[in-house]
């Protein structure tokens, strides 16, 4: 079956290179990002990927829905390289590449070495795309560094929570969950990420429409404790059966759609478990702070940087 599809996605390849998006010139200036570019071919070499990726074929209707969803990603990526650049900073953490591309390797049932052919076989810069994972996790690492140290958690708060859920006896539940979030505002927008969650399924909806770093990952955020979750979303989860997910719910200037992986029940809270619930609870308030953090660099940044839609009018 996964020959048959690569097959098929080769032959969409030779059509693609027929659309309107690349009819001239496969490697025109098509967007300035400060000092920055983002040519025609890597934004063709993104979709090619994201559909790829998400197992769809890549035909003109498809590349049509995800094409302004490619560019504003290559943008991030832009705005988040100049920001690595300004910072000097150098660390890039090896060991996290290294698993995200060990856990992409095993969904082909190929070793990380043979990666890199595997996708050049089927008419894909493989190294643009790990520039863009490097970059991704170079900026989640820059990130921590700055605002690190401005993460003021309450240690008491968060005592205080302990000993209500003690006293209460209150049954603990532990949530695996993935999300996409999305910032969309137009009802029919929204629409389209339900229809392909229902139609295909929520990791490759991730993969495609997420704008969430957790989307590389298909939107896995992993096991979180009931105790660490706003009340609105608890209050959704509560109903939720595992497979299925939640309605979209509004943050800031942001959709979140949250789905249930797997749950679990805590009830024996001995040390050991208070241990972990307290390490959980830490966590994801951290985790929480600073993606708001990310975001509001990210948004400073793209305030202050001038970008330019050379070809706009063609591509879109």
């Amino acid at each position: 079956m996964k020959l048959i599809k690569f097959i098929f996605f080769k032959i969409f390849i030779i059509f693609f290179f027929t659309t309107p998006l690349i009819a001239s010139n496969n490697f025109k200036i098509i967007t300035k990002v400060g000092n920055e570019i983002i040519t025609s071919y890597e934004l063709e070499n993104k979709i090619k990927i994201t559909l790829f990726l998400a197992g769809e074929e890549l035909n003109q209707s498809n590349i049509t829905k995800i094409k302004n969803l490619s560019l504003k990603a290559l943008i991030n990526n832009r705005l988040k390289k100049e920001e690595i650049k300004r910072y000097k900073y150098k660390k890039i953490n090896e060991q996290r590449v290294s698993d995200y591309l060990g856990n992409l390797a095993k969904k082909f049932n190929l070793p990380v070495k043979d990666l890199d052919n595997f996708f050049n076989n089927n008419g894909l810069e493989f190294n643009l795309f790990l520039e863009e994972i490097k970059t991704e996790f170079q900026w989640q690492s820059l990130i921590y560094e700055i605002y690190a140290k401005k993460i003021n958690l309450d240690e008491k708060e968060i005592t205080n929570e302990l000993d209500k859920i003690i006293l209460e006896q209150k049954l603990v539940i532990d949530y695996n969950l993935s999300e996409i979030e999305i910032k969309f505002l137009k009802e029919n927008e929204l629409k389209e990420v339900i229809d392909y969650i229902n139609n295909f399924n929520f990791e490759k909806a991730a993969q495609k429409y997420s704008i969430s770093t957790s989307s590389i990952n298909g939107g896995s955020i992993g096991w979180i404790n009931s105790e660490s979750l706003s009340k609105p979303i608890l209050e959704l989860l509560t109903n939720l059966n595992i497979g299925e997910y939640t309605k979209p719910i509004k943050k800031d200037d942001s959709f979140f759609i949250f789905y249930l992986n797997d749950k679990r029940k805590v009830s024996n809270l001995n040390k050991d478990n208070l241990e972990k619930l307290k390490k959980s609870i830490i966590d994801k308030k951290t985790n929480d702070l600073l993606t708001m953090y990310s975001n509001n660099h990210l948004s400073i940044k793209r305030n202050k940087t001038l970008i330019d839609y050379q070809w706009r009018k063609k591509l879109l």
